[in-house]
């Protein structure tokens, strides 16, 4: 029977293969002119702001209320993007370099959900409580999982770190 740190390993894998395509294929999209975005693109977003009502994934260029959304996007393009493929490398092997950088990725992420969770929960977004509800439960998992991998990882990466000190102290 698989332990849980394997159970939680294969919750982040999962995590970073899914969150590769919904990067490219949605959470790029508002850095985009519209020229060059795919109608397909287009209506998923179309859905995700009209239907939805997903205050922050709007393709239009003059919000300027957006600029900090847009900041994170940009982080997550040039930053995270990259990162996932690392990794799903990682998790995939078994790599015991995968801690450190998981610890490091989900303190990232977790810093930069909370004010996009706190615009939905306090904000003047124009949404109803149950839009905001169904908003957040979206949204939550990208908090929910960093937070996990931030507890599985710093109790490795500190038991790692005691051994390293205990064997010092020995030698």
């Amino acid at each position: 029977m698989p332990t849980l740190r394997q159970c939680l390993d294969t919750v982040f894998l999962g995590y970073f293969v899914s969150h590769i395509p919904i990067t490219i294929a949605v959470d790029v999209l508002p850095l985009l002119p519209t020229e060059i975005i795919p109608q397909p693109l287009l209506s998923l977003n179309n859905f995700l702001t009209t239907t939805i009502g997903d205050p922050f994934m709007v393709i239009d260029r003059t919000r300027t209320d957006l600029v900090w959304f847009r900041s994170l996007l940009t982080c997550e393009l040039f930053v995270q993007l990259p990162f996932f493929f690392y990794a799903v490398w990682m998790l995939w092997t078994g790599s015991s370099r995968r801690h450190l950088w998981l610890l490091m990725y989900g303190v990232h992420v977790s810093t930069t959900m909370a004010p996009v969770l706190g615009m939905l929960a306090f904000g003047d977004i124009n949404r109803s409580c149950d839009e905001r509800m169904a908003l957040g439960a979206m949204y939550l998992p990208y908090l929910l999982i960093p937070l996990a991998m931030i507890v599985v990882s710093f109790a490795e990466c500190s038991r790692m770190l005691g051994f390293a000190v205990d064997k010092r102290k020995k030698d």
